[in-house]
């Protein structure tokens, strides 16, 4: 019977076992639960980053939106503007973009806004001809960009609404006009 006992297979022994087991002691929390907070986690962050596509106003009327600067659009809570808001700024054109300028919150307002949101054509625009004050959160529909056919350093009168784009808002443009150089 020694000899049997010698000829046998030892045994490996699994230092981490016990922990993955959970015969440490310690409880394991079930697969459901992880799997629903992760869902919770998802949908908090998908809501918080949801855009707004606001309807355009059936007329336009110039003297509904109110005059802001420049620099207050390109920090809209210290100058304490709101979402929901019309609102008209004075602004050098720069270009149609080619990229999306708030792509992850963009994908995420998908879930809210599926069909629309691809529908806007977004665009940056200078404080000055001097190309200072960079803002490339405004947008406006494929046909509005058509109509107004834009060159670069247009100076430009904005029309539109300030709308909520995750924790940031972006101007939704109903209207532009073009400036004559003074």
């Amino acid at each position: 019977m020694g000899k049997t006992a010698d000829k046998t297979t030892p045994m490996k022994k699994y230092p981490l076992r016990p922990l993955v087991d959970g015969a440490s002691g310690s409880s394991r929390r079930p697969a459901c639960s992880r799997w629903l907070g992760v869902i919770l986690l998802c949908s908090l962050f998908g809501f918080s980053a949801c855009g707004e596509l606001r309807p355009h106003p059936a007329t336009f009327e110039p003297q509904a939106y109110t005059a802001i600067a420049y620099r207050d659009l390109l920090a809209p809570g210290p100058a304490g503007l709101q979402a929901g808001q019309q609102v008209r700024v004075r602004a050098y054109f720069w270009q149609y973009l080619e990229y999306d300028p708030a792509m992850v919150r963009n994908y995420l307002t998908l879930l809210r806004y599926p069909i629309r949101w691809y529908q806007l054509q977004w665009f940056a625009t200078y404080d000055t001809a001097d190309l200072t004050g960079y803002y490339d959160l405004a947008a406006v529909t494929p046909e509005q960009a058509d109509r107004y056919k834009l060159k670069r350093l247009d100076p430009v009168m904005l029309y539109g609404e300030l709308a909520r784009l995750g924790p940031g808002l972006y101007l939704q443009v109903f209207h532009i006009e073009k400036i004559a150089e003074d």
